[in-house]
């Protein structure tokens, strides 16, 4: 296929498709587990190791040889792996207290982030669209705190006592600390992004080496915090079946490993082979299925509160990506789609920026 020609819709639909199974999968397996285990960081430390040994694997399928170990190497993709695995420890811990239904609005200030951030490091104030999308995501993350009543819509939940009397009742809809997680976990995201160009650079942009680095010191960073929280003991008598069930966590962070992995090439292929208006569309059907999901597995509870927190973050985040994308026939690539798609593809020829802005779902 030449480059200019389109991308059949076939192709388009699977790549689509593929990157919202595996994310999806994800989220809810990872939920799963978090909600019938106490030990997030063995948890996160068993995907980690596994998405080290596929790649380990990978060569005996795909033209990729693992990079070798060298101390230069070790000392320029720490920081990044650390910053890493602080943001993967916040995001574990703010969806093993939230809803899997609410999850994308306990991170959702990712965007506004890294639109500062981004700011921040070049310099560039950003146009009024870009603010008015931030905007709108920064009301559907307050929403939930803040609601301002709309038509015909309410933020308390209606039950009934033991004598069958209607009671009106105020329901909060996540717990504080669930939701200042999400926003450390968005925080790192953007810090990630400026680092991760650095790194890239170190491995020669070679996107596959730094997802093997930051998987494999993100594992060793985690042991001692591992060893200092006292889940060992605790995985030793879950593998005994003296308490909870070895098995399934030991399945659950088996397949989120696998998932993990795939997300990466998930990534690669959706840049690549899709626009990022289409991306983004995905990632919000996602969303929305991430919601009725939730709803049905695990028993979430929907208010008016929580959809319009939702939907504002939806539109925000679809808006900003519309905006971006809608330049891009008449005016150079705008910075945080032309860097990410370098990030992404490892093609770092003629960067004019210094920071990647966005790093998007959770890579391998």
């Amino acid at each position: 296929m030449a480059p200019n020609e389109p991308t059949p819709a076939w192709k388009v639909a699977g790549v689509v498709s593929f990157y919202m199974t595996v994310a999806l999968v994800m989220v809810m397996t990872n939920k799963w587990v978090l909600s019938t285990s106490s030990l997030p960081l063995t948890f996160l430390l068993l995907q980690l190791a596994t998405s080290v040994l596929l790649l380990h694997l990978l060569p005996l399928f795909y033209n990729y040889t693992p990079p070798r170990w060298t101390r230069s190497t070790i000392l320029a993709v720490t920081p990044v792996s650390i910053v890493n695995v602080v943001g993967l420890i916040f995001n574990i811990y703010c969806l093993k207290l939230v809803d899997a239904s609410y999850f994308q609005v306990a991170r959702g200030l990712t965007l506004p982030m890294t639109v500062v951030l981004q700011a921040f490091m070049n310099g560039i104030r950003p146009s009024g669209w870009t603010i008015g999308a931030c905007g709108l995501v920064m009301w559907g993350f307050t929403y939930s705190f803040l609601p301002i009543p709309l038509p015909g819509l309410t933020n308390s939940s209606v039950s009934t006592d033991i004598y069958g009397m209607v009671v009106q009742e105020r329901r909060f809809e996540a717990p504080m600390a669930g939701m200042l997680l999400g926003v450390a976990s968005a925080a790192m995201v953007a810090i990630h992004a400026i680092l991760v160009k650095q790194a890239l650079k170190k491995v020669e942009g070679h996107t596959l080496d730094l997802a093997y680095w930051q998987n494999a010191l993100s594992a060793i960073v985690l042991i001692p915090g591992i060893l200092i929280s006292g889940e060992v003991g605790e995985f030793a008598k879950m593998l005994v079946g003296t308490q909870g069930d070895g098995r399934a966590f030991i399945i659950g962070s088996g397949v989120t490993g696998i998932v993990g992995f795939l997300i990466c090439l998930a990534g690669l292929l959706s840049i690549k082979v899709t626009s990022p208006v289409t991306h983004m569309f995905s990632s919000a059907m996602r969303s929305v299925l991430q919601t009725i999901l939730g709803v049905y597995l695990f028993k979430d509870l929907i208010n008016s509160s929580r959809v319009m927190s939702i939907v504002l973050i939806i539109i925000g985040s679809c808006l900003y990506t519309w905006n971006q994308s809608r330049g891009h026939n008449s005016t150079p690539r705008s910075p945080i789609e032309e860097d990410r798609k370098r990030l992404l593809t490892g093609n770092e020829k003629h960067s004019n920026y210094a920071a990647d802005p966005e790093k998007g779902e959770r890579q391998a």
